[in-house]
């Protein structure tokens, strides 16, 4: 890909990266103040179940971050749309929809059969 056609998908990339910091940024500051709040024994159970979503929303988060570092990677080194698994490029179409995806339909449909 040329440094010009791959523009459209840094941009989309970034700005991914950007909404969920801005997101997880949002929900931690929801959580600061359900935590300033004085608890009763019935809330502590929905805090508590609160906190274990709050938990797995972070780890989802910075799981999609590490996917966009990894495909402005790709990018800074000529191997975006390019597929991991069998080397073939990666429709775009696909990059569209998916821009940090590191593999092709064909393959992503070979891991996910596993």
């Amino acid at each position: 890909m040329t440094i010009q056609s791959l523009k459209p998908f840094k941009t989309k990339l970034f700005g991914q990266r950007r909404e969920i910091f801005n997101r997880l940024k949002r929900l931690d500051d929801g959580w600061q103040e359900l935590s300033l709040h004085d608890i009763e024994k019935e809330e502590e159970a929905q805090k508590d179940e609160l906190s274990e979503l709050y938990n797995q929303l972070d780890l989802r988060e910075k799981q999609e971050i590490d996917e966009i570092d990894k495909a402005l990677d790709r990018m800074n080194v000529g191997k975006y749309g390019v597929c991991e698994r069998c080397g073939k490029d990666i429709s775009p179409e696909r990059l569209k929809v998916l821009p940090a995806t590191p593999h092709c339909v064909k393959c992503s449909g070979r891991l996910t059969a596993k």
